[in-house]
Order: C-alpha cells, then sequence, then structure tokens
C-alpha cells in the first residue's frame, strides 16, 4: 500500500486538527499493509535484541 508523503508546507498549512487527522492516517495497523522491508528490519532487530538477552548474564 502505497502512501503519500505529506510536505513541511503542507503541513504548515493544516490546522491543528488536520494534521492531527493526517498524522493518525498514516499509522499502519496491520502488518500486512507494512512495507515488506520495514516488518524485515523490525524482526530482523528483535531478533538480535532477543539474543543479546539470552546471552547476558543474569544478575
Amino acid at each position: 500500500m502505497e502512501r503519500r508523503t505529506i510536505s513541511a508546507a503542507e503541513l504548515e498549512q493544516m490546522t491543528p486538527a488536520e494534521r492531527s487527522a493526517a498524522f493518525e492516517a498514516s499509522i499502519v495497523w496491520d502488518l500486512n499493509d507494512a512495507p515488506e522491508s520495514l516488518v524485515t528490519r523490525a524482526r530482523e532487530w528483535a531478533k538480535a535484541r532477543i539474543a543479546d538477552e539470552e546471552h547476558q548474564p543474569a544478575e
């Protein structure tokens, strides 16, 4: 799903309510709608964090 990027100039022309609505509309709630590269990077980051935590000594 392709999303349009809103420029700074466009944001400056918006009311606070319009900016809020644009922000809310930009949130991806379903991973199936998220860019594949983003999902892949997030998974790899999470796996690395888990691996790091598993290899740290318990206090």
